[in-house]
């Protein structure tokens, strides 16, 4: 594959440089010919605003391209290699089918949550699973007394320190009623979302 890329008004050898560069990269590192002129580009823009620092008293114009782009190129495999992206490691496909647990294959896809992590069921056994809990919470928070709900509200946007602010009571006037809070959860079976 041919490089689509124009280097009209660059500099000869810095275009030759980084089309010989980037044509080593291919097969390392997980990089495909398809990645070729990306990795031209990204060369290249580095190159460029680097170029402003070259000190014709210090070195050769080539040799500073030529170190320019090796160290970019070491960065990027850097990059590449780093244990949260490292691409020996994401060699599956979405698309790949998973035992569902059901005596069916679902596609990995479906395994996602809204995060893309993924989960141990379906992303419809999921939200199936985390709407029944919202149905839990809200009849158990429905079912308790005015205090114990206005606490449960409050709690859900702000600390302790800042509820007993607000309110004008003694933080362990609201430790009771957060251990009495914890004990009407535990009676409604939610012991697990504590």
């Amino acid at each position: 594959m041919v490089s689509q890329n124009s280097y009209d008004g660059i500099d000869k050898y810095a275009a030759d440089l980084i089309r010989h560069k980037a044509r080593q990269l291919v097969g390392k590192a997980g990089f495909t010919e398809d990645d070729r002129p990306d990795l031209e580009q990204e060369l290249m823009i580095d190159l460029l605003q680097r170029m402003r620092h070259f000190n014709p008293a210090k070195a050769k114009k080539t040799t500073f391209m030529a170190r320019i782009v090796e160290r970019h190129i070491s960065t990027i495999l850097e990059a590449r290699f780093a244990q949260c992206r490292d691409w020996r490691l994401c060699q599956t496909s979405l698309n790949e089918p998973l035992d569902n647990g059901e005596g069916d294959t679902t596609e990995r896809i479906d395994f996602l949550d809204s995060e893309g992590s993924l989960g141990s069921g379906t992303r419809e056994t999921r939200e199936r699973l985390a709407h029944e809990i919202r149905m839990d919470l809200d009849r158990a928070i429905a079912s308790l007394p005015e205090e114990l709900r206005d606490l449960c509200v409050r709690l859900h946007e702000s600390t302790m320190a800042e509820i007993a602010r607000e309110m004008g009571i003694p933080r362990t006037t609201l430790y009771d009623r957060l251990s009495k809070l914890r004990e009407a959860f535990s009676e409604s079976g939610l012991t697990d979302y504590l």
